[in-house]
């Protein structure tokens, strides 16, 4: 008598844990993927908003810069009208 080993079968307990891995394994993939899709498009938006505000301060400190130079005209013929009038 010889004890030669019986092929072993998998078990239906064993299949289901090998597929309830490889569910969760494709699931854990397919979420890296999508999130790392949806990191892409909040960077593109804060990107375009952040181009939008920098685009912005440089109307403003154009209208600044010209608001300041009309102001030191007035300024200066303010002190030359008020020159006149003290001598």
């Amino acid at each position: 008598m010889t004890d030669t080993p019986t092929p072993s079968r998998i078990s239906a307990k064993d299949l289901i844990a090998l597929g309830c891995a490889i569910v969760t394994a494709a699931f854990v993939i397919s979420g890296a993927i999508r999130s790392d899709g949806q990191r892409e498009q909040r960077l593109q938006v804060v990107e375009s908003k952040t181009e939008r505000l920098e685009q912005r301060d440089e109307t403003r400190s154009d209208t600044l810069a010209k608001i300041d130079i009309r102001t030191a005209r007035i300024e200066t013929k303010l002190e030359m009208m008020t020159r006149g009038v003290g001598q």
